[in-house]
């Protein structure tokens, strides 16, 4: 039996529920006013503060230093704080490069150099058929001058924007090699990077060389591999020694040529959701017996694409302990072409353990000679090739 109530009792029932949501919706307000009071109290002491050393700097410091040179240590100051090993702050030129590398063409004189902490810049990698290369420009060199100025007298970080420019230009760089000055002309040019290559080997191992992951890997890895298709190979080696990533949209394609649909590996965020980060969706892949090539410089997507592998295929790895980064990074850029990079996710694979900070365990652990330094290795001194040749010659001589 239905009971009426009165529209007294009604209007207060209403009138109480208006309360109870009035003191909610102020309570948590004024919670959120305070918070951010705090946070303002103390973004303006720190305000304060580096006025205060801008001051003290400008008043007394024995050098001149710029705005900009300024701007960019404070913000590279803020980037190092949050406590991010693998974030990091980009001004305009550094975050062309990073593009350009990922894009898999690079407009340059042929090669890529890093800051080796005295000033001067490392040449990491001199690419095929460059303008470097025709040149003699060698991994190793150390670059003192970039077009009649010496790089010390430089503001920091500015170095490495001067080796690109427009396609036709031309760059003179100064280099020292074993104690030794050499000075080359080169021209700045549009290069495709050539990640991958590869090789018949024994007659019958196809071997595939992946250097990084970039836009045009999966596209190379492709023609490679029907080469080695094409050449009937029977078993396959995959180094990615030395392989320190790239971008994680270049392994599907690769890895759909190898493994039927599945999950590979979900991503979790910083709010605790998971979402699916790689799957494969082939219906029709190559089944051959796999040997992958692994050390200390193997990391991140590298080791996704090695750790998929190994799971989904049974393909062995052989070599060293890898680096051990199953972290994922974005890249937020800015509106004045900057941008900063973050740590916005931890990976897991589907069927294996997290590697992130222990690596992946080769089932092979095996050592390069002491000494030897990879890339100016003979193959009969590469014990690790050696080793994989060995483990897959049963499958490869069916």
């Amino acid at each position: 039996m239905n009971k009426k109530i009165s529209l007294g009792v009604a209007i207060s029932l209403v009138a109480i529920g208006c309360a109870i949501t009035f003191v909610l919706t102020w309570t948590v307000s004024l919670k959120i006013y305070n918070g951010k009071l705090v946070s303002s109290d103390t973004y303006e002491g720190m305000y304060a503060k580096l006025r205060e050393i801008d001051a003290t700097v400008r008043n007394n410091y024995i050098n001149s230093v710029s705005d900009e040179q300024i701007a960019n240590g404070v913000i590279n100051g803020y980037v190092a704080g949050i406590g991010d090993k693998y974030a990091s702050y980009m001004a305009v030129d550094s975050y062309y490069e990073l593009q350009q590398t990922n894009s898999g063409i690079i407009m340059n004189a042929g090669f890529d150099a890093k800051e080796d902490g005295s000033g001067y810049l490392l040449v990491t990698t001199v690419y095929r058929g460059s303008s470097a290369e025709l040149n003699g420009v060698e991994v190793g060199d150390v670059i003192t001058e970039i077009d009649g100025k010496n790089l010390l007298s430089m503001e920091a970080g500015t170095a490495m924007g001067k080796l690109s420019g427009e396609i036709g230009t031309r760059i003179a760089l100064k280099l020292l090699r074993d104690g030794e000055e050499v000075s080359v002309n080169l021209i700045r040019q549009q290069l495709e990077i050539e990640s991958v290559t590869s090789k018949v080997m024994n007659g019958s191992v196809g071997y595939i060389n992946i250097s990084s992951f970039n836009g045009k890997t999966a596209e190379q890895f492709a023609e490679h591999l029907n080469t080695l298709t094409e050449a009937e190979v029977k078993a396959l080696i995959i180094d990615v020694r030395q392989n320190g990533g790239g971008v994680v949209s270049a392994l599907k394609p690769i890895l759909n040529r190898f493994i039927p649909a599945a999950i590979i590996a979900t991503a979790e965020y910083s709010d605790g959701s998971r979402r699916t980060l790689l799957e494969t969706d082939s219906e029709v892949h190559t089944d051959l017996p796999i040997a992958i090539l692994v050390d200390g410089g193997t990391a991140s997507a590298s080791e996704l694409f090695a750790v998929a592998l190994r799971d989904e295929c049974g393909a062995v790895l052989v070599g060293t302990q890898t680096y051990g980064k199953a972290v994922m990074q974005n890249t937020f850029e800015f509106s004045d072409g900057s941008a900063v990079t973050l740590s916005v996710a931890k990976i897991y694979p589907s069927k294996s353990e997290s590697y992130d900070g222990v690596g992946l365990k080769p089932d092979y652990l095996v050592e390069l000679p002491a000494g030897a330094v990879l890339g100016n290795l003979s193959e009969d001194m590469d014990t690790q090739l050696q080793k994989a040749l060995e483990v897959i010659a049963p499958n490869s001589s069916n």
